[in-house]
């Protein structure tokens, strides 16, 4: 079980840099891609997804 929910950390993790790298870093930079944005969301929310999956998994 420990080693899903280290795994599921590190979804969390990965969603939000993604999160930090291509959503906020689009209201920063000087010019604004709405592909970026779009892609950094969707990422996130698939890799938040995974992570949730992860910690429901039992180990038999």
């Amino acid at each position: 079980m420990k080693k899903y929910e280290n795994l599921a950390r590190a979804f969390y993790d990965i969603g939000k840099y993604a999160f930090t790298a291509l959503v906020v870093g689009q209201f920063i930079a000087e010019k604004f891609s709405l592909n970026a944005t779009l892609a950094g969301i969707s990422f996130t929310v698939s890799a938040f997804s995974a992570a949730l999956i992860l910690e429901k998994v039992k180990e038999e």
